[in-house]
């Protein structure tokens, strides 16, 4: 153990970025989630993708598993080395290219949404990239390759729909670049060559490192506006009727997601307490304490205010089509209306935020989910189906929606914040996932982002030859078994 610190040290340069000291591999070993710790013996910080090289022919020496990790904010567990070994904290990479005729970023681990956005801002902004409603910490290129979702995932889909070409440390230590990158200097896409970059794409990290990612950059509209759709009789309104498909192929909405919030975990996301009197008045219903809210925001963007007005027009013609025809209860309204309340729900809805802790309304601090993406038809079934299951067990009920890819699917994702500190909270929100994972499945859906319990469920429902094939090209790309092992179990 100590000539693999050695050098682990010899590679980086510095005992300043290789580490087995207890209190620091302790950060490594555990998340907010329920997933329970898993210790690494040793945790590396490379600068580059020479130095990622040597570490994993280091780790093939001694078959030492490795697990990649760069901010570990994920609500999933999926940094948690399962076997021990190294963490390969890969945050210190953090070079961007931009080529903004082609509208492209090239990006290292380590640049994070909030890095990404001042870099757009400060020498390219006309362009923007799709973000998620996460810290700023959060990596771009990891969300990427993880099938994780944006701000423009409404119009153009998850972010591992954005991936234009991937430069990847196999791992047997070699490095190859998929897409157009293997054979031009542009990192324009994945086409037309074989897809070869498809293999580490929501692999988690058991196929390969990628330590380059391309990611599509959008042109930043020269102006738009924020709005909040009310469900007042809840997320049947809009998913239980046609207007949902009416809203998504209308091609009118850049962002359009939300949730069903209790007032107390939206006033975590949403300065509801400001907001209640003008809900009331616009919704009309008493007690807001004591009640939920099916809540959309919903961004348009266009190139001059006569477009936007236009726009949303469009939009209150559905709405009030819907509520004639579908008998809904259905608001839209501004946030420029609400004054300085809406400038406050502007600056939440201006991606990357600082998350508000919403497991912090729990005492213990614990946050987890189940999300996944499900088709659009089958929404409304699956979220019914899971708010039963999560209040059955005394939880307060919550799920966020996101019509994807102009509504080719949706995304259904349930959030439970929980007790780390109280034992039956952990044990009975382990019960809840997996109930939930189950409706996932039943209706069509898979989850993404998905823990390694969530996986096995998955893969039971599986095709047989998908399997085969996954586990071929693991046992051929990684002969020693050091990637990320117990990741996936089949």
């Amino acid at each position: 153990m100590v000539e693999v610190l050695k050098d682990l040290e010899n590679i980086v340069g510095s005992s300043d970025w290789a580490s087995n000291r207890p209190e620091e591999l302790w950060n490594y070993a555990r998340d907010m989630t329920e997933n329970p710790p898993g210790n690494p013996e040793f945790v590396v910080l490379p600068s580059t993708v020479d130095e990622i090289v040597e570490i994993v022919k280091l780790a093939n020496k001694y078959k030492i598993p490795i697990t990649p990790f760069v901010a570990g904010a994920n609500v999933g567990g999926l940094a948690i080395p399962r076997k021990g070994g190294i963490i390969i904290d890969m945050k210190r990479m953090r070079n961007i290219t931009v080529d903004e005729k082609n509208m492209i970023a090239v990006v290292e681990p380590g640049v994070s949404f909030g890095l990404l956005k001042k870099y757009l801002l400060d020498n390219h902004p006309d362009l923007t990239v799709s973000i998620p409603m996460a810290p700023p910490s959060v990596s771009v290129l990891v969300n990427a390759i993880m099938g994780g979702l944006g701000n423009l995932s409404h119009k153009h889909g998850s972010m591992s729909d954005m991936v234009s070409s991937l430069e990847v440390v196999l791992p047997t230590g070699e490095i190859i670049k998929t897409g157009s990158a293997a054979t031009s200097p542009y990192w324009f896409g994945l086409h037309p060559l074989p897809n070869l970059g498809g293999i580490f794409i929501n692999s988690q990290g058991t196929l390969g490192i990628v330590t380059k990612a391309g990611i599509n950059l959008w042109p930043r509209p020269p102006v738009s506006a924020n709005g909040i759709l009310f469900a007042v009789n809840g997320p049947g309104d809009v998913y239980g009727t046609d207007f949902i498909y009416k809203l998504s192929r209308a091609e009118i909405c850049d962002e359009l997601a939300g949730g069903l919030f209790h007032f107390t975990l939206g006033n975590g996301l949403l300065p509801l307490d400001e907001m209640k009197d003008l809900i009331q008045s616009i919704v009309q219903i008493d007690n807001m304490e004591e009640k939920s809210f099916f809540l959309t925001w919903i961004t348009i963007g266009a190139n001059n205010d006569k477009e936007l007005k236009q726009k949303w027009k469009v939009l209150e013609k559905l709405v009030s089509e819907s509520n004639k025809k579908n008998k809904t209860n259905l608001l839209v309204v501004r946030t420029g209306d609400f004054g300085e309340i809406g400038k406050k729900i502007d600056r939440v809805l201006d991606l990357p935020m600082q998350l508000p802790p919403m497991y912090d309304l729990r005492q213990g601090g614990g946050l987890t989910w189940v999300g996944s993406y499900v088709p659009l038809n089958e929404w409304i079934n699956g979220c019914n189906r899971g708010l039963k299951i999560i209040e059955k067990y005394g939880f307060v009920p919550g799920v966020l929606h996101r019509p994807m890819k102009g509504g080719h699917y949706a995304v259904m994702r349930f959030f439970l914040p929980f007790n780390k500190n109280d034992e039956g909270d952990i044990e009975t929100v382990k019960k809840i996932c997996d109930e939930l994972v189950d409706v996932v499945l039943d209706v069509g859906g898979i989850p993404y982002k998905m823990p390694s319990w969530a996986a096995s469920k998955v893969f039971k429902r599986s095709d047989p030859g998908f399997i085969a094939l996954f586990n071929n090209l693991k046992k051929l790309l990684d002969p020693n078994g050091i990637m990320n092992p117990g990741r996936f179990t089949f």
